[in-house]
């Protein structure tokens, strides 16, 4: 284990009792053990969330995952603050506009993955 430091450990044995599974694969950035919560998501104790990738095309698809994931916390962010500024109606609507973008570029994506998916299974068949 790279670290051994309390806090550490104790988000792992909380991961642990929240029913994550341990995974052998270990994070690129400090080397602890990753887990795989229930949810199918891999995450790192103390970086977050990871994702573990096969070839080049994965690399892509996580690479674009990560931008959605930023741009859309962005635009929480956005709306959020111009919600508590009591700014214009035009400016949150933008920021919207941004989310449901981010919305169909996910589910264009999530297709294309379960495509890909049902090409693999008929070549094992």
């Amino acid at each position: 284990m790279a670290s051994r430091d309390p806090y550490t450990v104790k988000k792992m044995a909380d991961l642990l009792r929240a029913g994550a599974t341990l995974l052998a694969e270990r994070c690129p950035v400090c080397g602890l053990p990753l887990f795989k919560l229930r949810s199918g998501e891999v995450v790192c104790s103390t970086h977050g969330k990871v994702y573990i990738v096969k070839n080049e095309a994965e690399v892509s698809r996580v690479t674009v995952e990560s931008v959605l994931d930023k741009l859309e916390k962005l635009a929480a962010n956005q709306i959020n603050k111009y919600l508590s500024e009591g700014v214009g109606l035009p400016d949150i609507i933008k920021w919207l506009e941004i989310l449901e973008r981010v919305e169909r570029i996910r589910s264009i994506m999530e297709n294309r993955h379960s495509k890909e998916k049902e090409k693999e299974k008929e070549k094992k068949t």
